[in-house]
């Protein structure tokens, strides 16, 4: 059974967990079935996604946080002085 294929696109998906290739967003799973010697590879590279994933979304959820202190900072045209409430 030829494994290259699998190896190729492992060794992708290393390389974007580890932020180096950033190239094209496509991929296609080789066409032949995924051969059982790749299993505990591909379990690891699930929990290192999965990780990832849980990462981007405390990233996203802060952004979101940031943005709703943002939306309450008065406008720069007020004469009033203005004070912000980061805690609450």
């Amino acid at each position: 059974m030829n494994t290259a294929a699998w190896t190729s696109l492992f060794d992708r998906f290393e390389r974007e967990l580890a932020g180096i290739d950033e190239g094209d967003a496509s991929w296609h799973p080789p066409a032949e079935p995924m051969p059982e010697e790749f299993a505990d590879r591909a379990r690891t590279l699930l929990l290192r996604q999965q990780e990832r994933i849980a990462e981007i979304r405390g990233q996203q959820d802060a952004i979101a946080h940031q943005l709703v202190a943002l939306r309450r900072v008065p406008d720069a045209a007020s004469d009033s002085p203005a004070y912000l409430d980061v805690a609450g």
